[in-house]
Parts: C-alpha cells; structure tokens; sequence
C-alpha cells in the first residue's frame, strides 16, 4: 500500500457530544486514514462513530465490530458485536485523554465498506469494522455519551 498521506479536513470543538465531518470522503481515494483525540471529560466511557450519507444522515446501526482490549490490571478481553453502533476506544468513566487512529477502506462506494483502528486510553486496544449498508458514506460522526473536552479530527487521503 502507499503510504502517502493527502490532507483533506480537520476539525475541533470543545464541550461537544458529537461532531461531524461531511464531505471528507470521496471517489479521489480509495483508502483514509483518521486520526481522533482529545478528552472524555468526567463519565465518558463510550466513544462511538457512525458513518454519515450524502444528506448527512448516520447510517443504520447495521456494523459488525471485532475488538481485541488490552487491560492494564489483567490480561485482555475480546468484544464481538454484530449490528451494533461502531465503537472506538474506551476511556473509562473518569477524565481520560484518548487517541485513536482509523484507517477506512472504500467507505465511498456502494459495497461493503471495512475500517481498521488502534488507540489508546484507559485500554488500549484494537479494531475491525464491516458496514454492510449500500449506501454510500460522504462523512463521518464522531459521538460521545458525555462532553468531549476537547475532541480534534483530522482526515488524509492515503495515495
């Protein structure tokens, strides 16, 4: 694969549930990489995405997601789920600085569209995607279930 980074869009916002980045994909690349950080705030465990259509509506939950978490205090553990909301890294329910990089495959086709991702916070961890939606994905929603302080996002074609 080529490893040549375009840069497309950044983005940024404090004291925010979610934030969106439309438009980011496009038939000028097959392959994106993503890279999500910031700060959960207090309570923020769950920090998802779901991928956005041409009127920048969310998909349906309709991902399968393979996840193997590496645990400080003990080993690993593995997480299956199937039609489910894609998850990113888990920062835990107290304030916790997270980093994760995603790698995105053909999201802008009617195909199945794959995504890779490995971060860091209280777990580290790492990640593979299957949307099995036709529709074509135009952005991206990144979604938390507390106030990022602050979260940033940056997008790159990979030529």
């Amino acid at each position: 694969m080529a490893t040549n980074l375009e840069f497309i869009t950044t983005a940024s916002a404090d004291n925010v549930t979610a934030l969106e980045l439309t438009n980011c994909f496009s038939d000028k690349y097959d392959v994106y990489e993503m890279y999500w950080t910031g700060n959960g705030s207090q309570n923020v465990g769950d920090l998802s995405w779901r991928y956005l259509d041409s009127s920048g509506n969310p998909f349906s939950n309709t991902c399968d997601q393979a996840t193997m978490r590496m645990i400080p205090s003990s080993s690993y553990d593995e997480i299956r789920d199937t039609n489910s909301n894609p998850r990113g890294i888990y920062t835990g329910g107290t304030d916790k600085d997270f980093a994760m990089k995603f790698v995105f495959f053909n999201p802008f086709t009617s195909n199945y569209k794959f995504a890779l991702m490995q971060g860091m916070s209280l777990y580290g961890g790492k990640s593979i995607f299957v949307q099995k939606d036709a529709t074509v994905a135009h952005g991206i929603r990144l979604q938390a279930n507390q106030h990022f302080t602050p979260v940033n996002v940056s997008v790159y074609g990979v030529k």
